[in-house]
């Protein structure tokens, strides 16, 4: 097979200043596999110094004399697209001064002699939208699509890529990026497989989506050891994302880390039973199936009497507001009686309403209910409704609830001599103990759930904030609600009338006459 039949329009293209190595060439020669008419999706990379800006460049320019040709090359932010040494300040040192080829600044465009158009945008939020509203696109490249927390932008610009009837131009995306950033999760899931931004659980790749890695050694014209001496002194997740292309590699995350839940728990051997432990559902609400939504999750977790937690399990989706409760209601029946539901509460009158309407459903079906609102007084409500305090549901307050929670799970994995001796009073109390008898910390049992929850909060606070925010709220009701005492309390003395009070001391008197309701004691 000749070079133009399987890279066509590269070889003899005046407007592609550098040869492409044998990755790019298959990148630029993939699109042919895809079916005509359809848009074929590509991403390209995966470490850093594959050539991927170059790559961009030269697709975006493979097909320039084509009739009413147009493309499109965008990045984040505005800045990003401006900074020098990237992908614009590239395309003019390759453009800027060709024959033919004019530069319109105020509208970031390229036009080429034969009449074709290359321009560049960048899209931060849904406001960016018109910037591309009407257009008409053959090819669009998205340049480190990882930065992107969601791939809502890539949807609404990858709907602008279409062709006049009659005309065999290809319609190509193609997207670059390393491992790591806001939307590594999203991206991965697409183009390689992992979590599925719907359902929660894991999948494959999307299908008519493409994934070409590249990686340094693939380019000959960067200095290959000089750029590997260059990341000695990184995080080896760093290194094993930017050299190895390592969509598996996360860098340790400072609330959540998989090590510190210890070994997975099993599900038909090692639940406790009913009377050992209090066990909570705690639902985190979103009422939208959008992809750029937030996600309804629930986490179900336990504490044994003794202390130590146990996440049982955790759902996540995403659903409108009738959907949702009814999978909620669902979850409710499927996990028992014995799980407490708590909700939380949104702020102003519709979320205690939906709240309100969600607890008259699960209490017709004999399940306990608890409700969080994030205000300094407990809101009115029934006097056989659980509240529990939280602090406001900001960004900033998720990640201050959940230092508590990363605290106990990061001792209980030093209580069992699994992390290193700091010093600190707590390690190896628990080494050696049967789960039931360990005094503190987090386990996690395993599932399909259980590998997509850690893909989300491990990144937390970039990714997992729904999931994360549930672990929180069954947390701290399992907090504020704990199984009881280890042995039945003292009787109380009774008190017969004033007389008998009379011969009581009156620092006494109080305590005789308290009638608070103490702690709950179950066998």
């Amino acid at each position: 097979m000749s070079f133009d039949t399987f890279c066509p329009r590269i070889a003899a293209n005046r407007f592609v200043k550098t040869r492409p190595f044998p990755t790019q060439a298959a990148a630029l020669g993939m699109h042919q596999i895809g079916k005509d008419g359809e848009i074929f999706e590509l991403l390209f990379g995966g470490a850093a110094g594959g050539g991927k800006s170059e790559l961009l460049l030269m697709a975006a320019v493979q097909y320039i004399d084509e009739p009413n040709y147009s493309a499109v090359l965008v990045r984040r932010t505005y800045a990003a697209l401006m900074k020098a040494g990237a992908l614009l300040d590239r395309a003019h040192s390759w453009w800027g001064k060709a024959d033919g080829v004019h530069w319109n600044g105020t509208d970031k465009v390229f036009t080429f002699p034969g009449g074709g158009k290359i321009g560049f945008g960048y899209h931060s939020n849904p406001r960016d939208d018109q910037q591309f509203q009407g257009a008409e696109y053959q090819f669009a490249g998205f340049d480190e699509l990882t930065q992107w927390p969601d791939l809502r932008a890539y949807e609404w610009i990858k709907s602008r890529v279409r062709r006049t009837a009659g005309s065999t131009t290809p319609l190509r995306v193609l997207s670059t990026s390393n491992p790591g950033g806001p939307g590594h999760p999203t991206v991965k899931s697409k183009f390689i497989g992992g979590v599925d931004p719907v359902t929660g659980e894991s999948k494959d790749a999307d299908p008519g989506c493409y994934y070409l890695p590249s990686k340094v050694r693939d380019n000959p014209y960067l200095d290959v050891e000089a750029y590997v001496r260059s990341l000695s002194g990184m995080h080896p997740t760093y290194v094993a994302q930017l050299l190895n292309g390592d969509w598996d590699a996360r860098d340790p995350g400072d609330y959540f880390r998989a090590d510190w839940f210890g070994d997975l728990l099993d599900p038909a051997l090692d639940l406790w039973p009913d009377s050992e432990c209090i066990r909570v559902r705690w639902w985190d609400l979103a009422a939208s199936e959008k992809e750029d939504a937030c996600w309804t999750s629930g986490a179900r977790m336990a504490r044994h009497r003794k202390g130590c937690r146990a996440i049982e399990h955790v759902k996540s989706f995403k659903a409108t507001p009738g959907k949702r409760d009814d999978l909620i209601v669902q979850t409710a029946q499927a996990d028992g009686k014995n799980v407490v539901v708590g909700i939380e509460i949104e702020g102003g009158s519709g979320g205690l309403a939906q709240f309100q309407a969600l607890e008259k459903r699960l209490k017709a079906l004999g399940i306990r209910v608890a409700g969080a609102r994030p205000t300094p007084a407990s809101p009115s409500g029934p006097r056989s409704l659980d509240w529990v305090q939280r602090a406001p549901s900001a960004q900033s307050a998720k990640e201050r609830r959940m230092g508590a929670i990363a605290s106990c799970l990061e001792r209980g994995w030093q209580r069992r001599g699994q992390g290193d001796n700091t010093g600190g009073p707590w390690w190896g109390l628990d080494l050696g103990k049967a789960l039931e008898d360990q005094e503190d910390g987090i386990r996690l049992f395993a599932g399909s759930w259980t590998q997509p929850f850690l893909d989300k909060v491990e990144g937390f606070p970039d990714t997992g904030l729904d999931e994360a925010d549930a672990v929180a709220g069954a947390w701290l009701y399992l907090e504020q609600h704990t199984l009881g005492k280890r042995s039945p309390p003292g009787s109380r003395r009774r008190v017969r009338g004033k007389a008998e009070l009379a011969e009581v001391h009156p620092s006494d008197r109080d305590k005789m006459l308290e009638r608070k309701v103490r702690e709950r004691w179950r066998p």
